[in-house]
């Protein structure tokens, strides 16, 4: 099928008629029908018949109640699979046409919504997961994630048939959350001056096939201030971004055809305009003081702190974070975690950045009744299992877009001993150079394709290397290998970063020390013909080609 007419399906209102859909199923619907119900959160799978829809968890952060309403959502009409992405939300996989009414419905009644969940819309908005418990987060930016959401979602017929592409924003203040913040169209940094609570606004940043570190537009941004912060930035999007250019749509481009200052200058124009319109309040939040290290680091869970147990600010309690490898799961799996949450923490569930459950205001008691309930599902805190830590989208199996099935890509290299011994490796899988699983900030990132190697062409992965965001540089093609050689190209990987890294380096900081182009070599040399060095040739027959 061809691709839609993204400008035209804008222009036309973005038309949606889900009654039909229930009734005749979803032979009738063109590919400008298709992106139209993207808006809505309703994605074409790659089979013919289903779809997948996508929740909004703004923040992340949801109750209980909701959870279990979503888990018998995905077990009734789902397959009983829910997948946790990278931007906190929740997909639903194998939803039948006739059934898409049902579900959002469903939904709706649990108080969720799919609205501008996926298409050119403001996505979902995400917070640290450490949002005022951390000992790096100044304040709760939560409430502020919130209400951008709620707020942009409520003018999501108004934004969605002008905004020229999708807009990713994202809040906290964490050095993760900096790092969030340099690859979003949005990013805001927690942060406090002379006693007020605000945010050190970025701009611009995107991954994807042309990935371009965002630009800093102020230091500070009074909470206050926000969301007009927020609202100036979509002005600008609107007023000079490619509408036509679907392709080139991302604020990035705006950023590259206005130039840094340029840009800088009309959003502060913006802003100013912004500011005089009337908004909601925010809600009052706490600044808050600087955490007593030494009472926090009194207190010892049981087992000890680890990557899954990880002191709050207030002593004696913990955020805890439950392993949910390439973020997939189950309704009964959410059930568990729903008690769990209920019996010894907050009540909530928190999507982390990472795929994985968190929760917060754990009293350090029950985190023994936490492992041990979740050892009898062969369950694990973050770190406690055999398993390395992989990120994944969910590929070629379901996806329209997948080149690859990530996800088996995943659970192959789960078992590799060279990750295995180094847990503190991020490898991101994404099944095509789409970036769902955001391989170019990964100390290792694979993205799906049609490789040439050793004059053969089959599917395999662009390997990429030298991802280093303390210093604004993200991952690039170092070579491609096909599948069956996946293992043990990241074997000599992580082996050569061993050989070479000084004491505490990062991976891609070793990378740029000895330059992508020397890591290609020492791979190649190790595995000879099994490895090609450097990207697909864009030229190429075999070379994908996407539809945005």
């Amino acid at each position: 099928m061809a691709g839609p007419n993204i400008p035209a399906a804008k222009r036309a209102g973005l038309p949606v008629d889900i009654d039909r859909l229930t009734a005749e199923g979803d032979g009738w619907l063109t590919p400008e029908d298709r992106f139209a119900l993207k808006t809505h959160g309703v994605c074409t799978q790659l089979q013919d018949g289903v779809f997948m829809v996508r929740v909004r968890i703004p923040g992340g952060v949801a109750p209980t109640g909701q959870m279990r309403g979503l888990g018998r959502v995905a077990a009734r009409y789902a397959e009983d699979w829910l997948h946790l992405t990278t931007r906190q939300q929740v997909e639903l996989h194998w939803v039948r046409d006739h059934d898409v009414a049902d579900v959002l419905d469903a939904l709706g009644r649990h108080g969720l919504t799919t609205r501008s969940a996926c298409g050119h819309t403001v996505r979902n908005v995400m917070s640290s997961e450490d949002a005022g418990v951390g000992l790096d987060e100044p304040f709760d930016c939560f409430p502020d994630a919130r209400l951008i959401s709620d707020v942009l979602v409520g003018r999501s017929a108004e934004l969605n048939v002008v905004l020229p592409s999708r807009v990713n924003i994202t809040l906290g203040g964490s050095p993760r959350c900096r790092h969030d913040a340099l690859v979003n169209d949005a990013g805001l940094i927690s942060t406090v001056e002379d006693g007020v609570a605000g945010y050190e606004v970025w701009a611009g940043g995107s991954l994807g096939k042309s990935p371009s570190p965002g630009v800093l537009l102020t230091p500070f941004v009074p909470r206050t201030d926000v969301l007009a912060a927020v609202e100036a930035l979509v002005d600008v999007f609107v007023a000079h971004g490619r509408f036509d250019e679907p392709t080139k749509g991302r604020m990035k481009y705006v950023v590259t055809d206005l130039g840094p200052d340029r840009f800088r200058a009309t959003w502060q124009e913006a802003f100013d305009a912004a500011r005089a319109r009337p908004h909601p309040p925010v809600p009052e939040v706490e600044v808050l003081d600087e955490a007593d290290r030494v009472e926090v680091l009194r207190h010892v869970p049981p087992g000890g702190w680890s990557a899954g147990v990880r002191p709050q600010r207030t002593p004696g309690l913990a955020s805890v974070t439950i392993d949910l490898p390439l973020g997939d799961t189950c309704s009964s799996e959410v059930d568990l975690c729903c008690d769990l949450a209920d019996r010894h923490a907050d009540g909530h569930l928190t999507l982390t950045r990472d795929q994985n459950i968190a929760f917060r205001n754990v009293p350090l008691a029950g985190v023994a009744a936490i492992r041990a309930a979740l050892a009898e599902r062969g369950v694990y805190l973050l770190g406690e299992g055999q398993t390395a830590q992989i990120r994944s989208c969910t590929g070629a199996s379901v996806c329209a877009l997948g080149i690859t099935e990530s996800p088996v890509a995943g659970r192959g290299l789960a078992g590799n001993a060279a990750l295995r011994r180094n847990s503190s490796l991020r490898v991101f899988v994404s099944g095509c150079p789409n970036s769902c699983a955001q391989h170019q900030i990964g100390d290792i990132g694979l993205a799906g394709s049609k490789v040439r190697v050793d004059g053969h062409t089959a599917d395999g992965y662009q390997v990429y290397l030298g991802a280093d965001l303390d210093r604004h540089e993200v991952g690039e093609v170092v070579g491609r290998v096909v599948e069956s050689d996946l293992d043990a190209a990241v074997t000599a990987i992580v082996g050569t970063w061993e050989a070479l890294r000084h004491p505490g380096e990062p991976l891609g900081r070793t990378v740029r020390r000895y330059t992508p182009e020397a890591f290609s070599q020492q791979i190649k040399a190790a595995l000879a013909e099994r490895w090609a060095a450097g990207p697909e040739p864009v030229s190429s027959p075999d070379s994908p080609v996407l539809v945005p």
